[in-house]
């Protein structure tokens, strides 16, 4: 009987371990299947917007282009205005614009470096933020053009999803891409900042410039400032080399690094565990 116990104890560390390893797999897991639903939200997307015709998509992109006009008339290069409440205003069709199949999606955001695109909705209340990528209101929608400034702003370190997670693995010259109405756009990483909460000036539009920030809580875990990740607009030419370039540099995730870890601590502990009881019986 106690020769049994003490074989089964020595069973426990690696029973803890292997319990250790399905945790960490956890993540990884829900993140695969997460990244496969928010494939299907572009899909969706991408087919509602092949339903429209030509004409019908030319009527929206001017329709949202016009709405960025009239924003930068008013607002010009001031930071987005926020009400009493701290919240993003927005103008009356706000949410009528680039809403193409009435789920609040008006396109997706690609970030060919760190594998993922993921649908951009529309404001960053949290239930939107829970599910993908938000547009900060009263901030350039995103369909590029002179004098434009759209913000768009994720969670990262959520349990089922990637979202921006590793957003701060971003660089300056690494490239993302906007999809909307047909239309692809893509931006280049020109500046990287961290800034407190109400800091916006960050935020504002620029006359003559093109630009998208990508917006995140940091430190991870900590989220005491926000992580500003600003692109500028560049030809569709350039981009391809660029994309091209990100496919050969792309982020291992870090729930990725952790299961590699833990899987690494796994195997060295049998390995260790075998090779000491073979050592006891050649001595």
């Amino acid at each position: 009987m106690r020769n049994k116990f003490k074989k089964l104890s020595d069973w426990i560390p690696g029973l803890i371990i292997g319990t250790g390893v399905l945790i960490l797999l956890y993540p990884t897991v829900s993140n695969y299947l997460n990244s496969k639903n928010a494939s299907r939200s572009v899909d969706f997307y991408e087919e509602a917007v092949e339903a429209l015709s030509q004409d019908q998509r030319l009527e929206q992109l001017d329709a949202a282009r016009s709405y960025n006009e009239v924003l930068y008339a008013q607002n010009g290069s001031n930071t987005p205005q926020m009400s009493e409440y701290g919240e993003y205003v927005a103008g009356e069709n706000y949410m009528e614009l680039l809403n193409v199949s009435d789920d609040g999606i008006m396109g997706y955001l690609m970030l060919p470096k760190l594998d993922e695109a993921v649908a951009i909705y529309h404001g960053t209340d949290e239930a939107v933020l829970q599910t993908g990528i938000g547009h900060l209101a009263n901030t350039s929608l995103p369909v590029g053009g002179s004098s434009t400034h759209a913000a768009l702003s994720g969670h990262r370190g959520l349990p089922s999803k990637q979202l921006f997670t590793d957003l701060d693995q971003m660089q300056i010259g690494d490239v993302f891409v906007i999809r909307v109405l047909g239309q692809t756009l893509a931006y280049q990483v020109d500046q990287i900042l961290t800034v407190l909460p109400e800091e916006m000036d960050a935020l504002a539009i620029q006359e003559g410039q093109d630009y998208v920030t990508l917006i995140t809580c940091t430190p991870y875990g900590i989220n005491t400032h926000r992580l500003l990740v600003r692109g500028t607009r560049i030809p569709d030419a350039e981009a391809v080399k660029e994309v091209d370039a990100a496919e050969k540099t792309k982020v291992i995730p870090q729930a990725v690094k952790e299961l590699l870890i833990a899987l690494s601590v796994l195997v060295l502990y049998f390995t260790l565990r075998w090779g000491l009881k073979h050592l006891k019986k050649w001595r």
